[in-house]
């Protein structure tokens, strides 16, 4: 039997990363992300739903999260679903917990090195990280350079355009 446990999810923390330092030396960051949904109910009217999510993030990647990203910043997290379940210490019983165990984020805005808010030209990118599961912000081509379309087999060369 063919099983699938992936997530993805774009929305915005909606508080500043939480990050901790366990014994082992490991890094572990929780954020908590507002995913929104805009739908028509059978009434017809547009109906806009918000889900709050809870991601863990752990290694090289915590720690990035929590330098760049802050209250309101705009992510895209691939991970998987985790069920936790342990014992209430009060003796309030079972208690359990689902959330997204952070494969890959991606920042969509971010937080400048000198406290701007998300969205602001940055004073300077990110150094690149040798952590397979960070991804860090694409640059922002120059306004004097438009991007290039993407090539196409079937065109011909450059040369060969009769304009």
């Amino acid at each position: 039997m063919a099983t699938l446990n992936k997530v993805f999810l774009l929305g915005n923390l909606t508080r500043d990363p939480d990050l901790r330092g366990l014994p082992s030396g490991q890094n572990v960051c929780e954020l908590r992300m507002a995913v929104g949904r805009r739908y028509q109910n059978s009434s017809g009217q547009e109906v806009d739903e918000t889900c709050f999510v809870d991601v863990v993030v752990w290694g090289r990647t915590a720690a990035n999260c929590k330098q760049f990203l802050s209250k309101g910043s705009q992510v895209m997290v691939e991970g998987r679903l985790q069920l936790d379940q342990w014992e209430d210490r009060n003796g309030g019983g079972q208690r359990s917990r689902l959330r997204v165990v952070a494969e890959q984020v991606q920042f969509m805005s971010r937080r400048n090195p000198d406290g701007a808010a998300p969205g602001a030209a940055p004073a300077e990118a990110p150094a690149p990280s040798a952590d397979p599961y960070t991804r860090s912000v694409r640059p922002t081509p120059p306004a004097a350079m438009p991007p290039m379309p993407p090539a196409t087999p079937d065109a011909p060369p450059e040369d060969d355009i009769p304009f």
